[in-house]
């Protein structure tokens, strides 16, 4: 069993999670005979597995592999095959491909051949696509028909597809959209998704003539710039990304190609620069992963971050406990208030910390069924993360600005605590003077009381209070100021620490997580070292009014998260919620089940959703450079969505406030592909 755990957790090393680990030098790629050893070994590490470990792996949702027929295609493999396919996974830049340039050089589609050129298209894709998606393409067609009369709608539910990791069913859709329409944008996305899937022969006829119509677009520009780098013609790619870049210098697609240009070329600071500038207004762990290839730590200034840190979210500041009594009249009123507030902290503690066990089993179960999914993902080739969509950027953005970041849960700060531990040890002293003091004190009045003595009693009483006025003061005067001091920063720390993990946790690990800060709060604040001591029992006190009870314990403010956004698409929105990117289907009430896994092919670039009255008349798709204004852009990496930029537009949605009148419209930016392979690569028309 342990064999066969240690192959999952190679497999699950397949999965791509942001690291910051340095390149290592290539690696000579294994022979025919060393892949199917590999491939033996594991079998044999299954065969020994009980059937209670075949139950227990069955549990968790993972397929078991099938390993006589992956040894069946490994034998079919040639070790040239082999080190061709190491070679072409380790290129900066895909070769040039002179019979694809030829076919997409040979083709020019005007306005009246573009219905009969996308009905071609249609077809093939047709033929490739799985009926299962043809169903469920079918089915939201009919969906948006019945509910939405917009002209632009199935276009839009397309975007959102191809949102949500299905870029072959986005294709289907936007062909059904683009000889109902043929509207710029679908012809712009149909072409993007076109291109990402490997026909970009098939994309470019389309670009060419959409950049006839609308020239000095960037989005277009970039995925013509896209198309031809999938080609390997990096003359005329580098062409298009500059224009895309003079119009908009922080293209995040079109910087990233640069970068991967100017790397071919062996200049790495202008690579880096190109880097920058495209993870600036679109984070991906893939930009961030090949900006520590190239030698640049990637840092907090290089990425945007919309959402302000909110001061004192859980209103620690508003908590309140009794004064340090700094004499024995002040202990004698102050000492119970203390008891009844230390019993209220408790009982809000063992409140909490029911709470807490509820949701640690929650929160067990989600991770289960997460790690359950990153399994199933290294074996089906389909995306998953660990981590939250949000967390990789506030890795980068949130840890330098955040102190005592890697504080354990208990949120207890040994180094700034340093100073409180060793005013104890200060208190220990001042006992010590105070024992010495007293006993010089019961000396003195040793023989003074009794019958026939002379009963000093004011002058006792006000000797011994002196000595216990003054300990008091000294010790309670120092730990007063040490433990406000330290409890300021606690409260400061903590609440840097619950916004930092409120982007880099899931919802249910975060729920865990604030329960576990009150906790950690209560407990500290209840724990202070505070001293008292009794008058001298001979002591007479005359009658006073005590001070107002202690007022009851504050509640905590809700640290839930406030800085939530939706992209409204119409029959589909996609929500920013701190952490995570949550995309929604929701056809005139109509749900449409999606299956997270069911699509292998991926598609990496962005989606700009922009609002059509702040777009001009006349200037085509809508561009990335519109996020400064009117749009807002989803980052789509390997892995789905990753980040979310642009300041809101009239088309956004926000806390459920809309802006009336305004038409949704949606441009889609292809990525680079590194090798021109994809679902499509060798389809054509004629």
């Amino acid at each position: 069993m342990k064999k066969y755990l240690l192959a999952f957790i190679l497999l699950l090393l397949s999965v791509s999670v942001f690291t910051q680990t340095k390149p290592k030098p290539k690696e000579k790629p294994p022979t025919q005979k060393e892949m199917s050893d590999m491939m033996q070994e594991m079998q044999k590490s299954m065969n020994g597995m009980s059937p209670e470990d075949t139950k227990l792996l069955n549990g968790t949702g993972v397929k078991i592999p099938d390993i006589k027929s992956a040894k069946k295609t490994v034998s079919g493999i040639s070790d040239g095959q082999i080190n061709k396919g190491m070679d072409d996974g380790s290129r900066i830049v895909p070769k040039k491909d002179l019979a694809r340039i030829a076919i997409a050089t040979s083709r020019t589609i005007n306005d009246e051949e573009m219905p009969a050129y996308i009905g071609k298209i249609h077809s093939q894709i047709t033929g490739k696509l799985h009926p299962e998606y043809k169903e469920r393409a079918d089915e939201i067609v009919q969906l948006i028909t019945q509910n939405n009369n917009a002209p632009n709608a199935i276009g839009q539910a397309a975007v959102a597809v191809l949102t949500e990791e299905k870029p072959m069913l986005a294709l289907y859709l936007l062909g059904i959209a683009c000889k109902k329409s043929a509207s710029a944008d679908d012809l712009n996305n149909y072409a993007a998704v076109l291109t990402s899937l490997g026909a970009e022969p098939l994309a470019i006829p389309i670009l060419n003539n959409l950049n006839k119509h609308y020239p000095q677009n960037s989005t277009i520009y970039n995925n013509l710039g896209q198309a031809w780098f999938g080609l390997g013609d990096m003359e005329k790619a580098n062409k298009f990304i500059d224009s895309a870049i003079r119009i908009y210098a922080f293209h995040p697609q079109a910087n990233f190609t640069k970068c991967l240009i100017e790397e071919s070329k062996g200049n790495t600071t202008g690579a880096i620069e190109a880097a920058k500038r495209s993870i600036k207004k679109g984070f991906s762990i893939a930009k961030a992963n090949k900006l520590d290839k190239l030698g640049y730590q990637l840092k907090s200034d290089d990425v945007d971050w919309d959402a302000p840190m909110p001061k004192d979210e859980l209103g620690l500041s508003k908590f309140r406990w009794p004064a340090y009594p700094k004499n024995v009249e002040d202990s004698k009123v102050l000492e119970p208030l203390w008891a009844i507030f230390k019993e209220e902290c408790n009982a809000k503690i063992s409140e909490l910390q029911s709470q807490q066990a509820m949701l640690e089993k929650e929160m067990t179960d989600q991770q289960q069924l997460r790690k359950a999914a990153l399994l199933d993902a290294s074996q089906t080739g389909s995306g998953a993360t660990p981590l939250p969509e949000m967390a990789y950027k506030a890795f980068v953005k949130l840890a330098p600005m955040v102190k005592g970041i890697d504080a354990v849960n208990n949120y207890v700060f040994a180094s700034e605590l340093t100073p409180v531990i060793n005013a104890n040890a200060t208190i220990d002293d001042l006992q010590r003077i105070e024992s010495e003091e007293l006993s010089v004190f019961h000396k003195k009045y040793d023989d003074q009381f009794g019958e026939g003595k002379p009963n000093p009693f004011e002058a006792a009483c006000k000797d011994e209070n002196t000595i216990r006025n003054k300990f008091l003061n000294d010790a309670n005067t120092l730990m007063e100021q040490k433990e406000r001091v330290y409890l300021n920063y606690v409260s400061r720390q903590t609440d840097n620490l619950l916004y930092y993990r409120k982007y880099t946790q899931w919802p249910d690990e975060y729920a865990w997580t604030t329960v576990a800060a009150q906790i950690s709060w209560l407990t500290q604040i209840s724990r202070q070292i505070v001293s008292f001591r009794n008058a001298n029992e001979n002591c007479k006190y005359a009658d006073k009014e005590e001070e107002s009870k202690q007022d009851s314990l504050q509640n905590f403010d809700d640290v839930a998260c406030k800085y939530i956004s939706t992209t409204d698409l119409g029959c589909f929105t996609i929500t920013s919620k701190c952490s995570h990117l949550i995309g929604e289907f929701n056809c005139g009430g109509i749900e449409i089940k999606m299956k997270k896994n069911d699509e292998t092919e991926r598609f990496s670039g962005s989606v700009f959703v922009g609002a059509s009255k702040s777009v001009s008349v006349g200037k085509g798709p809508v561009s990335a450079e519109l996020e400064a204004t009117a749009a807002v852009g989803v980052e789509v990496g390997e892995n789905g969505k990753t980040d979310l930029v642009g300041k809101l537009g009239g088309n956004i949605n926000v806390a459920g406030q809309n802006v009336a009148g305004v038409e949704a419209r949606a441009g889609v930016n292809s990525g680079p592909s590194l090798t021109g392979n994809g679902a499509l690569q060798g389809l054509d028309v004629r």
